[in-house]
């Protein structure tokens, strides 16, 4: 069983800084234009990490509330009065149809993905928006990946919006930010000489390091965001 995240990891940590994600505030902001929330607005942050998306939604006037799983991410997401709560995505600690919008940057693909989405249409209301980022595949297989991350249980485009048409969604906005996801590897090259000295940094064993750098090859990641509704009269 897998037990240590890519995401906590020191090498990562360092190089994505407090948004540990590739695309950081940039594909946040680049989302948050297509879905703008209104001040006001019932906001969820859908692994929320360390709260920097929420000082985001702050910043325009909605009500936001993160979640996330991770304790110590959470102590620091509360900084400066945000609102936090440790909650599994599949089990969310809110009401049917309570929700304006709902954020959620490189989560999805650590989670019971079917089951989520299904909590992502129950909470939002009639109109309400789904802003979506996540890893993709490009290649033509996902690969085994040597620890829990977001490229694990990845998929091709394609499936990723039939997921969520049948989730009960309709889509408004796909974009490809796959640009951004290389900009972060070569960060990692720079900083580790290779990507497989990255991997070999981050799990401290070789094979386990050429493991990751051959799922990477199979499945060729890519980065993608979309914007999807709750369809009038649901």
């Amino acid at each position: 069983m897998k037990t240590s995240e890519l995401y906590t990891s020191a090498p990562v940590r360092s190089a994505l800084g407090r948004t540990l994600r590739p695309g950081g505030l940039a594909l946040t902001r680049r989302l948050l234009q297509l879905a703008p929330p209104a001040p006001g607005s019932r906001v969820l942050d859908a692994g929320c990490g360390r709260g920097e998306t929420l000082g985001l939604l702050l910043e325009s006037g909605a009500r936001a509330l993160g979640l996330d799983l991770h304790a110590g991410f959470l102590r620091e997401a509360c900084q400066d009065g945000r609102a936090v709560a440790r909650a599994d995505l599949k089990r969310l600690p809110v009401a049917d149809k309570s929700l304006d919008l709902i954020v959620c940057e490189c989560t999805w693909n650590l989670t019971d993905k079917e089951g989520v989405l299904a909590e992502f249409f129950r909470t939002l209301r009639s109109g309400g928006t789904l802003a979506l980022a996540d890893i993709y595949t490009r290649g033509y297989r996902s690969g085994e990946w040597p620890l829990r991350c977001c490229f694990e249980q990845a998929t091709d485009l394609q499936t990723v919006l039939e997921q969520v048409a049948c989730a009960g969604f309709e889509i408004d906005v796909v974009e490809d930010h796959t640009a951004m996801l290389k900009k972060t590897a070569a960060d990692f090259v720079f900083r580790h000489g290779s990507l497989f000295g990255f991997w070999q940094a981050v799990t401290g064993d070789p094979g386990l390091a050429e493991m990751a750098c051959a799922a990477s090859r199979e499945s060729k990641p890519g980065l993608f965001l979309l914007t999807a509704h709750v369809p009038w009269g649901e």
